[in-house]
């Protein structure tokens, strides 16, 4: 388990060989991305090399929404 980014409104956890987790904080949703999309964003997100700061990745992870449909439950 690697966290590849986590800010107060995103966490994005790289779980190898299986798939990407992306946690929408303030919407308590996540998903759990396989296959090419999570080879993407795994790809964007380890290239970003000059920090684009917590704004600019918050709203590109916001793309994703669509994709969030598991609420969050803890245990």
């Amino acid at each position: 388990m690697n966290v590849l980014y986590d800010s107060n409104a995103w966490s994005v956890v790289d779980y190898p060989g299986c798939g990407i987790e992306l946690v929408d904080k303030t919407g308590s949703r996540l998903a759990f991305l396989e296959g090419r999309i999570a080879s993407k964003l795994r790809a964007t997100l380890t290239s970003i090399d000059d920090e684009p700061g917590d704004d600019a990745v918050d709203e590109f992870l916001g793309y994703f929404d669509a994709l969030l449909t598991t609420p969050v439950a803890l245990h």
